[in-house]
């Protein structure tokens, strides 16, 4: 079933893609603030767009003035953790073909994780890739503060759940976001 419906969205945003417009940006970086300001964020752990997924980026350009930056890096054994981004430094392309700092850079666990996904439902479940990184991840802290971010044409009524996925607090689309209470 994960399967089918990964084809499915993958296939979908690809069709849908677009850049967020200027409105768009204000609506997320709105959001974004308010969450900052209330949980007190100094660290936000972001992700290099591939395959269609929402770019952040520009989002990213306003956060990056206040707060650090991290992104994710792909280490052996399926394992990841998360590099501060600076962008006066090169990134580099992981076998994946995903963008990441170098293993150099210091290593932070982030307050904030923006994750990226191939659909959402609205119990906060996420599907990724089925590679398992962020649900690995994510699973040492339930506690972790993590939101999706995804196009809103990426909701689906039901995703499968196991024991290893791990739900989000929120979601976060062009047209604004939905928090779980």
């Amino acid at each position: 079933m994960k399967d089918k419906l990964r084809k499915k969205f993958s296939k979908l945003r690809g069709k849908k893609y677009a850049e967020l417009t200027e409105s768009q940006i204000s609506i997320i970086v709105s959001f974004l603030f308010k969450i900052i300001k209330r949980h007190k964020i100094k660290t936000i752990g972001a992700y290099q767009p591939i395959n269609f997924e929402l770019n952040m980026n520009p989002v990213l350009q306003i956060l990056k003035k206040k707060y650090t930056i991290a992104l994710p890096v792909v280490l052996k054994k399926n394992k990841m953790e998360f590099k501060v981004w600076n962008e006066h430094e090169p990134l580099y392309v992981n076998k994946f073909g995903i963008l990441e700092p170098s293993l150099k850079n210091k290593k932070i666990i982030p307050q904030l994780f923006l994750t990226p996904l191939l659909a959402f439902d609205s119990n906060f479940n996420r599907l990724g890739y089925g590679r398992g990184y962020y649900d690995r991840y994510l699973s040492k802290n339930k506690k972790f503060l993590t939101f999706g971010v995804a196009f809103s044409f990426q909701q689906t009524k039901a995703i499968p759940v196991n024991k290893d996925d791990v739900p989000l607090k929120g979601i976060i689309t062009e047209q604004g976001s939905i928090i779980k209470e």
